[in-house]
């Protein structure tokens, strides 16, 4: 496959308002015990979407911790479990905040969902520390049309996993695929800013799909499928959050905190794995100021300092990416 991204300097962006997600996601339950199959599917489509295999307490749990979180920020009532919007403001930016923190690990470590991620991996699995939790209420933010892969580069067999705690219809804006489109590369355009958009005629329009998710689903999405969230047009919060799984044995992606920095490598004590030194280059993904944004690598030793909590993915002993930590 080729992963260059695009380069087109004077190509239209592609805008969520554009994707018309006509076609109806298929289910992969009954692959569910056939990796190989399934793999086939996830190859092909790039995507699976198992319905209804998580277990229901577990994914009532999440929900209202969730729902905690929104009483707080105004947004909703806790003991409302659809969710219902109250009118509280809302100004975005907290999909990594540490009042969320470890929702989404509870939820994929219990031991009935993460038998369903070791059954989509084909191997045991653990969660990659970096989760977004949305609570998005009508008219608030949509995702923009991105590949995952593209900003996540050297986390090797990993899985993009989507969850909704609340009924999420259309009209509430889940996500939207480009079925297919994981066999042609990345799309991202770097001859524009970050977050280098996707060109409008890149995409089929045609290629778009979505379906009313329900609680206890879940979506795995292949990091080179470009997706989207749609608007939300309801009265509800859209209660969901991205996670990723990947190998519980050779995980490429781990946890740690930063114990030093020189210009060129950073030591840092990743817990079990005991202390690790990784280089560092100008071919560096380095994210750990703000989790959306490439930093850039001059000045690395200077913003990047001991204490801090980061995503470290390598490829022996180079840093591939650095990343700052979701809360999980």
């Amino acid at each position: 496959m080729t992963v260059a991204a695009l380069n087109r300097p004077e190509a239209e962006d592609i805008k969520v308002a554009d994707v018309r997600p006509d076609r109806e996601l298929e289910s992969c339950n009954h692959l569910l015990d056939d990796h190989d199959a399934l793999e086939r599917f996830y190859d092909e489509n790039g995507y699976i979407l198992l319905r209804g295999v998580f277990d229901q307490a577990s994914v009532a749990e999440a929900r209202d911790a969730m729902l905690r979180v929104a009483e707080t920020l105004g947004l909703a009532r806790a003991d409302d479990p659809d969710g219902k919007y109250t009118g509280g403001a809302f100004d975005g930016g907290m999909e990594e905040s540490y009042i969320y923190s470890g929702i989404a690990a509870r939820l994929i470590e219990h031991p009935v969902n993460l038998a369903v991620m070791e059954k989509v991996l084909g191997e045991p699995a653990c969660a990659v520390p970096i989760v977004q939790y949305r609570t998005y209420p009508p008219n608030g933010p949509t995702t923009v049309v991105h590949q995952d892969g593209f900003y996540s580069p050297g986390i090797q067999d990993y899985k993009p996993v989507w969850i909704t705690l609340t009924p999420c219809t259309r009209e509430m804006g889940g996500l939207a695929l480009a079925v297919g489109q994981n066999k042609r590369g990345y799309f991202h355009n770097t001859a524009k800013p970050a977050p280098y958009p996707i060109p409008r005629d890149a995409i089929p329009d045609d290629a778009w799909a979505t379906t009313d998710y329900m609680p206890g689903d879940v979506l795995i999405v292949n990091p080179f499928t470009p997706h989207c969230g749609m608007p939300n047009r309801s009265d509800r919060l859209r209660i969901s959050f991205d996670s990723r799984v990947q190998s519980a044995a050779n995980p490429s992606a781990i946890a740690a905190t930063v114990k030093a920095v020189t210009p060129d490598s950073i030591t840092v004590d990743a817990g079990a794995r005991g202390e690790l030194t990784v280089k560092v280059d100008a071919d560096t993904f380095i994210r750990v100021l703000h989790p959306g944004k490439r930093e850039p690598f001059e000045g690395f030793a200077d913003y990047t300092v001991p204490g801090m909590r980061l995503v470290v993915v390598r490829d022996g002993d180079r840093a591939v990416m650095l990343r700052k930590a979701s809360e999980g």
